[in-house]
C-alpha cells in the first residue's frame, strides 16, 4: 500500500551495513529503499505499540522489543501481509495459532460471524491496510484501537 503523505528526509546514524541490506532488499523486491523503510518504521511502530499485549503487561516498559523474541508460542503473532483482498471468519480466526498482526493489505473484510470478543482476543493490529470492511456486529471503536495507517474503515449492515 503506498502512502499519499510522503516527504524526503535526512537520517543520521544509520547504520551502513543495514543500509546495505535494505538496498539489496528493495532491489530485488523491486521497490524503493524509501518505501521498504517506511514499510519497516510502520512495522517497528505497529510491534511497539502492541509489545505490552504481547507479553502481557499494562503499560509500556524499556525493553518490550527485546522481550519479544522470548515470547510463548501461543503469544507469537502470525503475520498476515501484503494481500490484494482477504476476507476472515470466526473458524480463521479460531484456528490462528498466535494473534493476528495483519499489515498491507488492500481490502480487509471482517464476516458477520466475527464478534468483538474473538477480534479483541485473536486480533494483535492492524497496520497499513487500504479498505477494513467490517459488520454491525463487530465493535468499530475495536477495531480502530489496533488499526495503525489505514485509509477507511466502512461498516455493513
Amino acid at each position: 500500500m503506498s502512502s499519499q503523505r510522503q516527504r524526503n528526509v535526512l537520517i543520521r546514524g544509520v547504520d551502513s551495513d543495514a543500509y546495505e541490506e535494505i538496498s539489496s532488499l528493495a532491489k530485488n523486491m523491486g521497490v524503493s529503499v524509501g518505501y521498504l523503510v517506511s514499510q519497516a518504521l510502520k512495522t517497528f511502530i505497529a510491534l511497539a505499540d502492541a509489545g505490552p499485549q504481547l507479553i502481557r503487561l499494562k503499560k509500556d516498559t524499556p525493553g518490550i522489543l527485546s522481550r519479544l523474541v522470548a515470547l510463548e508460542k501461543s503469544r507469537r503473532p502470525v503475520f498476515i501481509r501484503h494481500i490484494g483482498r482477504l476476507e476472515l471468519s470466526r473458524e480463521d480466526l479460531e484456528n490462528a495459532e498466535g494473534p493476528l498482526f495483519i499489515i498491507g493489505v488492500d481490502e480487509l473484510i471482517f464476516d458477520p460471524s466475527i464478534d468483538t470478543r474473538i477480534f479483541e482476543e485473536k486480533v494483535l493490529r492492524i497496520v497499513d491496510c487500504g479498505r477494513v470492511v467490517i459488520h454491525r456486529g463487530l465493535d468499530k471503536l475495536a477495531v480502530l484501537a489496533k488499526a495503525l495507517f489505514i485509509r477507511e474503515v466502512v461498516e455493513i449492515i
